[in-house]
C-alpha cells in the first residue's frame, strides 16, 4: 500500500512534516473505515462480490499497477496471449478487492461450523497438528491468503504469522485486529527472526509468505528467473528440525475457500551444509508456488514487480507494448 492513499501526490511535502502526515492518513482512514464499513454490514458472499467489482474498476483506474500485474503474468505464464493475459489481470484486481471486502468478515473463517473453509491435508493426522511441535507453514499470495490462518487456527494451532506493517499507523492498527480474529500472532517484519526463534523455541507454529520480491534477498530461480527471495522459512525450519509445510489457499464460490496443507518438504541432500540445504528448500518452495500459480493465475496478488525491471522488460513486452 502506497504510504497516501488521498494524498499519495503530497508524500514529499510531508517529510518533516508530521502535521500534514497525520491529516493524510487521517484521511486515507476515513475513506478506508467507510469502505470496510459497508462490507461489514453486508453478507460476507455480498461483501465479497462486491469487493470483485470495485477490485476490477481499481485495475482499470491503476495503470500503473495494472502494467507490472500484465509484466509479471507475462513473465509466469509466457505461453498466454495478450488477450488472455489482459482478462487474467482483470482477474487479479478482482480477487484482491474481494480480500479487502472479506477483511471485516475473517473472524467467520476461524469457525468450523460455518463451514467456509474445506480443509485437506497429505496426512489424515500429521505430526504437525500436535501442540508444543514447532512447525513452520509457507504459503503464497493466492485467493485469501489471510484465511490459511483461520485454517491453521481450525487445525488446533495458534500461528505467529510474519507480516509487513503499514506506513498509516492507525490503519496498521485496523489491519492487525482483523488478523488477530483469525487466531493468529502477528509478528512484524522488523521483529521477524527473533519473534520466530522464540516461538519455534516453544515449540509453537509460524507462518510466512514469500512468494514476493524480498529486499536483500538471495537469488532464487521462480518461473526459470532468478527472485530475490528469503531463505528465512527453510532456515528455521533446518534450526529447529521443524516441519517445512506448503500451504495453498483456493478461492471456492460464494466467498469459500480450501486449504490444503501439503506434505512437508525435505532437503534433496541432507548430507549438504545448512545454507545449500536452505537453498534447495526454498527452491522446493518456489516450485509449490509455480504448480499453483499456473492453475489459478487470476487469484495470486502480483501489483507489484516481483523480478526487477531488467528482466521484466528483457522476458516480457509489457512495458514496451501500448496498452
Amino acid at each position: 500500500m502506497a504510504k497516501f492513499i488521498l494524498g499519495n501526490r503530497l508524500r514529499h511535502q510531508t517529510q518533516g512534516d508530521t502535521l500534514l502526515s497525520r491529516a493524510l492518513w487521517l484521511a486515507d482512514l476515513v475513506l478506508i473505515g467507510a469502505i470496510l464499513g459497508v462490507f461489514r454490514v453486508l453478507p460476507v458472499a455480498w461483501a465479497s462480490a462486491l469487493g470483485a467489482r470495485l477490485g476490477r474498476l481499481l485495475g482499470r483506474i491503476m495503470q500503473d499497477r495494472s502494467r507490472k500485474v500484465r509484466a509479471n503474468l507475462s513473465l509466469a505464464l509466457p505461453d498466454r496471449s495478450r488477450g488472455e493475459i489482459a482478462r487474467l489481470t482483470s482477474e487479479v484486481w478482482a480477487n484482491g478487492g474481494a480480500v479487502m471486502a472479506e477483511y471485516p468478515h475473517l473472524r467467520k473463517f476461524t469457525d468450523p461450523a460455518k463451514g467456509r473453509i474445506e480443509i485437506v491435508t497429505a496426512e489424515p493426522d500429521p505430526a504437525w497438528r500436535h501442540t508444543g511441535t514447532p512447525v513452520v507453514f509457507v504459503a503464497a499470495h493466492l485467493a485469501n491468503w489471510e484465511v490459511a490462518g483461520a485454517a491453521i487456527t481450525q487445525m488446533g494451532r495458534r500461528s505467529h504469522t510474519l507480516f509487513a506493517p503499514l506506513a498509516n499507523p492507525w490503519l496498521d492498527r485496523l489491519m492487525l485486529r482483523y488478523r488477530r480474529s483469525l487466531g493468529v500472532v502477528p509478528i512484524s517484519r522488523e521483529a521477524g527472526l527473533r519473534g520466530f526463534v522464540t516461538a519455534l523455541r516453544a515449540g509453537n507454529a509460524t507462518a510466512m509468505i514469500i512468494d514476493r520480491k524480498i529486499e536483500d534477498g538471495q537469488p532464487v530461480p521462480f518461473f526459470g528467473a532468478d527472485k530475490a527471495s528469503s531463505l528465512m522459512p527453510a532456515r528455521l525450519a533446518l534450526r529447529f528440525g521443524a516441519p517445512l509445510v506448503p500451504v495453498q489457499v483456493e478461492r471456492l464460490p460464494r466467498a469459500r475457500f480450501r486449504v490444503t496443507f501439503h506434505a512437508p518438504l525435505h532437503p534433496a541432500a541432507p548430507a549438504e551444509d545448512p545454507d545449500a540445504q536452505a537453498l534447495d528448500l526454498t527452491r522446493q518452495i518456489h516450485a509449490a508456488y509455480e504448480d499453483w500459480i499456473r492453475a489459478r493465475p487470476g487469484e495470486w496478488l502480483c501489483t507489484s514487480k516481483i523480478w526487477p525491471t531488467a528482466i521484466l522488460m528483457a522476458r516480457t513486452d509489457a512495458y514496451t507494448r501500448s496498452q
